[in-house]
């Protein structure tokens, strides 16, 4: 068998899941270039140093990809009962249509404004993917090897964008408004990726389909029967299961900590250093990349084998370090150490190192934070379970960044300090969480008659 396919864990497959392991991969090629093009980093830095923008304007954008989070309930709700392919293709063409018209934004700030919405508009559409990505995962790839097929997913469509940001931030770098033709060429790439999907099978998928509806039947039968909203679903999931629940308070301290730090890189390393394109992406985006596609599959492995309430304690180590050095890096760039070469140093190996620690966190998190609450959710609520995970994410979205640069604004750089503080604090849910698992586990019968 070739290298290419050793890479990629072939020979490692269940037969059963090969062939749409296989397909997977070949879309991922092109949407990870697609996808890359626009994630929060990259469209924070165009729409800082293209459109000039504002320190909120830059927030907000940083932000658009847990904005449309929001939808996360309602993406769950329309996928459940359908078949995941066919809206994930409808969801990715709309995706790629609202991208190609970011060459009519013109090149001034009410064009900033105008390129934040195209973003926002075509996240909002992304979101539907990943949930109707992560019911896909659950019924195609086996429980016990899913976490390390998901990273050599992940691997594959992160590793695309790097060449893309790269080039792209050099020609920007030396004509910023090649915008106008990138973006319509990045959207083809997009529907490309889309086609490629159109042979994927889902297993079962039929069977399950055909479950809800009898069942959907029968409950409107029934005597006072309701159909419940996306929100409403939400809110009973997290009534009904404390674990998931107790997660889910426990991602809310860690994840506003991150996301309120993000915007913050962008705002320090673009407008207080004025860093160019090329080495903004570098140091804001590459780096972080290259970390996380490295410990992708170590993170995979221990998820297959902790589960992801032990991988989640591991993971916030890694959050709460980045936010550290970011901090510690900020501090210095408004002091008169910026301007010598030694401090200079110092400001970028700073950041450098929590770049590199954000990269490591993001490496558990692609993995965790697909497949996290699969470990909760029972088959036929998967999609349910995985839209209210995302509208919570889009809740921190909503609040975090803005209230990030809000602080940064008023106590400088004493804001990372807080996200710190927020991050450990979910580093210790998830512990206590852990306790509780433990301790409802039955006690082996040859340790019972022991203690008696």
């Amino acid at each position: 068998m070739s290298l290419a396919a050793n890479l990629l864990g072939l020979p490692r497959m269940p037969l059963m899941a090969r062939r749409n392991y296989i397909l997977e991969i070949r879309h991922l090629v092109f949407w990870g270039m697609f996808v890359g093009m626009f994630e929060g980093t990259i469209s924070s830095i165009v729409v800082a140093k293209t459109f000039g923008g504002s320190d909120w304007l830059i927030t907000f954008v940083m932000a658009t990809p847990m904005l449309a989070n929001l939808l996360g309930g309602v993406w769950g709700s329309v996928l459940t009962g359908r078949r995941k392919v066919r809206l994930l293709m409808g969801l990715g063409l709309a995706a790629a249509v609202v991208i190609a018209t970011v060459a009519l934004a013109p090149m001034t700030r009410f064009g900033g404004y105008v390129f934040a919405c195209q973003i926002l508009l075509a996240r909002g559409f992304l979101a539907g993917c990943i949930t109707a990505r992560s019911a896909i995962w659950k019924h195609n790839y086996p429980t016990r090897i899913r976490g390390q097929i998901a990273a050599r997913l992940q691997i594959v469509r992160f590793s695309m964008a790097i060449g893309i940001v790269l080039t792209v931030g050099a020609l920007f770098d030396a004509r910023p408004d090649l915008y106008i033709w990138i973006y319509p060429a990045t959207a083809l790439i997009g529907g490309i990726a889309v086609i490629l999907l159109k042979p994927m099978r889902v297993r079962g998928e039929e069977t399950e389909i055909a479950g809800i509806r009898a069942a959907s039947a029968h409950a409107a039968k029934q005597p006072g029967a309701q159909t419940l909203s996306p929100l409403e679903q939400g809110i009973a999931v997290l009534r009904d299961d404390s674990d998931f629940r107790h997660y889910c308070i426990g991602m809310m301290f860690l994840g506003f900590a991150n996301i309120m730090v993000m915007p913050l890189m962008t705002i320090i390393v673009t407008k207080r250093m004025g860093l160019t394109y090329r080495d903004s992406a570098i140091l804001l985006d590459i780096l972080p990349r290259v970390l996380m596609m490295a410990s992708m599959l170590p993170w995979a492995r221990l998820f297959d084998k902790r589960g992801v309430v032990h991988f989640r304690i591991s993971n916030a180590v890694a959050w709460t370090t980045a936010s550290a050095f970011a901090g510690i890096g900020a501090a210095f760039v408004p002091t008169a150490a910026f301007d010598t070469m030694i401090g200079f140093v110092l400001i970028i190996t700073c950041i450098a190192l929590s770049r590199a620690c954000e990269g490591l966190g993001k490496g558990g998190g692609a993995i965790a934070w697909n497949l996290g609450h699969l470990h909760f959710a029972k088959s036929e609520r998967a999609d349910v379970y995985m839209g209210t995970h995302v509208f919570l994410t889009g809740l921190r979205g909503l609040t975090a960044p803005f209230f990030g640069t809000w602080l940064y604004h008023r106590i400088g750089a004493f804001a990372f300090v807080v996200a710190v503080g927020l991050a450990v604090t979910g580093m210790l849910v998830f512990r206590s969480l852990a306790r509780v698992q433990r301790d409802r586990q039955p006690v082996p019968a040859d340790s019972a008659a022991s203690i008696v």
